[in-house]
């Protein structure tokens, strides 16, 4: 009976902790250019946060011109390196 009771628990347990990852999920890419954050998060509707510089735009998927967020925000740092 304990190790029914036991094998229970765990089942939950594990039940439980499975589903919470789901909603960490981060659908965030981000980079650093010149010592600021670029960041774009997707908002699961067809458009995107963009933040820089501690400003916030809303921008849809053509705005990133053919690119997926990861090669937008690495174009974006990339552009800052190509002075240096």
């Amino acid at each position: 009976m304990k190790k029914a009771l036991l094998f229970s628990a765990v089942t939950l347990s594990i039940l439980f902790t499975g589903c919470s990852k789901d909603d960490d999920a981060s659908n965030c890419e981000s980079c650093s250019l010149q010592g600021s954050l670029i960041e774009i998060c997707d908002n699961n509707d067809g458009t995107y946060t963009l933040t820089a510089g501690g400003e916030s735009e809303t921008v849809n998927e053509e705005e990133l011109g053919g690119l997926t967020p990861k090669q937008f925000t690495d174009a974006l740092c990339s552009l800052g390196t190509l002075g240096q």
